[in-house]
């Protein structure tokens, strides 16, 4: 399985075609054989200004979600989100208070906390690694945990800003995206969210 790819990388955000955010991605490979995924976020929604830091920790695999942590300031207010991990049990803290989510036998924990990037950035490698398994989505700002579905043989038309060597991953729940990523480093060149307000994020050199 192909690991993301070291290094770091910046997206912007548009909401309904307005700009609506900056993030910094750092993918780190580490000693132990663990990859960290930092962010640092920064924007506005409905003229409210907000920012995050997040750290997400993959497993040697490149996929297993081990560790999770973020701190949101939205206009003055403070909000933590975390998730831990015990086998095959999830334990996430954030608006909703602490829940717990066990596995059922064969499936496997992704995680995409609202909308911060980091989970985002871990889905197009951890999707490769798992091809066939059903994944639980869990978020835990929200305390929620939820099927995530996808679609193998969807053939999403190709943005005119991507590269034609972009693979392509569709996912049709909970919320309809389409991710467009580097298969030679897995690192996603764009993220197209289908919703109300359609938000597009686009990876900038």
């Amino acid at each position: 399985m192909i690991a993301i790819a070291a290094g770091t990388y910046n997206y912007v955000a548009t909401l309904a075609g307005s700009p609506s955010g900056k993030t910094a991605i750092t993918v780190t490979h580490n000693p132990d054989g663990s990859v960290s995924i930092a962010e640092d976020s920064a924007g506005s929604f409905q003229g409210v200004a907000g920012s995050a830091k997040a750290t997400l920790t993959l497993g040697r695999d490149d996929a297993t979600v081990t560790a999770y942590g973020a701190h949101l300031l939205v206009g003055a207010n403070a909000v933590d989100s975390s998730a831990s991990f015990a086998g095959k049990t999830a334990t996430v803290s954030g608006l909703g208070g602490t829940q717990s989510f066990t596995l059922s036998p064969g499936q496997q924990f992704v995680l995409v906390d609202g909308a911060l990037m980091s989970g985002f950035i871990a889905l197009p490698s951890q999707v490769a690694a798992w091809p066939n398994a059903p994944l639980q989505l869990i978020q835990p700002i929200y305390g929620q945990a939820t099927a995530l579905l996808t679609d193998a043989a969807a053939k999403p038309v190709r943005p005119a800003d991507v590269p034609s060597a972009d693979a392509s991953l569709t996912v049709t729940g909970p919320v309809p995206m389409v991710e467009w990523y580097d298969p030679a480093t897995m690192v996603p060149d764009e993220i197209v969210v289908s919703a109300e307000q359609p938000l597009v994020i686009t990876r900038r050199p």
